[in-house]
């Protein structure tokens, strides 16, 4: 059974997270510098969720992705967890992506107050970690 209940549920989840690094005083800036815009196709739930520096956008959008990732929600809550790194899930072909992930492996670093804060995340939506 999928870790999130449905489509809305993880936008608001993931998207929520996403909000919290573009509000966060110092990773907030220097994601928004990057000007990155990253498109995450996710299964099960299947949705589509937009992070770019003007704010989180979920569904399709008239908007060329810098970088597009493709996961299951599952693997996304692990990444958030920190149970699996972007690297590993790569590999493994849990995550595929297209687009400048040297770009992405620079963000990486900003991430973890997200990280940090997905625990608490977690507790308020009933989500198992």
């Amino acid at each position: 059974m999928p870790v999130f209940k449905n489509t809305d549920h993880m936008y608001e989840v993931l998207g929520g997270l996403w909000m919290q690094l573009l509000e966060h005083p110092e990773s907030g800036q220097k994601f928004k510098d990057t000007e990155l815009k990253i498109k995450y196709n996710l299964s099960d739930p299947q949705g589509t969720l937009w992070v770019t520096p003007d704010g989180v956008f979920t569904g399709e959008q008239n908007l060329k992705a810098d970088v597009e990732m493709t996961l299951s929600g599952d693997t996304a809550h692990k990444f958030w967890l920190q149970e699996i790194s972007l690297p590993v899930a790569l590999a493994k072909k849990l995550i595929t992506s297209k687009g400048s992930m040297a770009k992405v492996m620079k963000l990486l670093p900003q991430l973890k107050p997200l990280h940090e804060m997905y625990p608490t995340v977690c507790d308020k939506h009933n989500l198992p970690r």
